[in-house]
């Protein structure tokens, strides 16, 4: 086609309206919106479905590597002559550091005490989870009455005081939530 025109008489506007004007006319097919609507549709019926599982694959992915047994990765058991050593030294330093885990926990449990009786109210959520860690200190306790070795009970009194923290947490989520619906705006700290 472009060979039949002449580009050097094109230059002007009405001789390439005439030639635009010799062109045939198309004429589109009658489903031609139609596929194109269903194309569009389909694009993001496909979109949508990758953006639902595309972060539930990645979380399974993540905690298959997590939980999946690495070759190589064994634990090389000591000498029975090694485990004795290390046991009796860890005797003497679970012993010696068992009265500061008592007193921290003492200091945990009265910090929590005193945010839960002058705290701001929890949630269902966070009262679920609270109840959830309270039990989980009752069974601590529960272990910490029936053990007689130093080294278990230091293992159980760390415990108890990490519980203690993230309770204590739980309960100051609910200050950050109070004071940012207080100023206005409406956003809630997780």
């Amino acid at each position: 086609m472009h060979d039949r025109l002449d580009h050097h008489r094109m230059n002007d506007d009405t001789s390439l309206a005439a030639a635009l004007r010799a062109l045939p006319e198309a004429t589109p097919t009658g489903d031609g919106f139609m596929r194109i609507a269903a194309r569009i549709q389909h694009r993001r019926h496909t979109r949508r479905i990758l953006w639902a599982t595309l972060p539930a694959a990645l979380a399974a992915g993540i905690t298959v590597t997590l939980i999946w047994p690495h070759p190589g990765a064994h634990i090389a058991t000591p000498a029975p002559a090694a485990v004795t050593q290390q046991t009796t030294s860890a005797h003497a330093k679970a012993a010696t550091s068992l009265a500061s885990l008592q007193t921290s926990s003492n200091e945990w449990q009265a910090w929590v005490t005193k945010l839960d009786r002058d705290g701001a109210p929890l949630d269902t959520r966070g009262l679920a989870s609270a109840t959830h860690l309270q039990d989980r200190i009752a069974l601590v306790d529960l272990q910490l009455s029936a053990t007689r070795d130093p080294v278990t009970s230091a293992d159980l009194w760390q415990q108890r005081i990490t519980l203690l923290q993230r309770l204590g947490l739980l309960h100051l989520q609910s200050y950050a939530v109070a004071r940012q619906t207080r100023g206005g705006s409406e956003t809630t700290i997780m």
